[in-house]
């Protein structure tokens, strides 16, 4: 099994600038963007871009138009996080 990014380094990416990250950091969103709800784990990209232009596009354009329009990352991490999480690192 691969290793799951912790709840800290997917916490720490809230308020950051998308067009940022790191690699590393852009690996943790990814990982929880995919799979965040089986650990209660939420992550939006918040920015003032026409939400129909971004239900047009695919993953890849509109993480490009997110970047573009100085996205940030928006984690919210639910109750069960912690337990989730535990159940699947182990």
């Amino acid at each position: 099994m691969a290793t799951i990014p912790t709840l800290d380094a997917v916490q720490a990416l809230d308020g950051k600038n998308f067009a940022m990250l790191s690699a590393e950091e852009q690996a943790v969103l990814t990982f929880y963007r995919d799979q965040g709800r089986k650990f209660d784990v939420s992550v939006a990209i918040l920015s003032d871009v026409d939400p129909k232009e971004l239900a047009r596009a695919s993953r890849q354009q509109s993480d490009e138009i997110m970047r573009r329009a100085n996205g940030h990352v928006r984690i919210t991490i639910g109750n069960g996080a912690q337990d989730a999480w535990a159940a699947r690192a182990h």
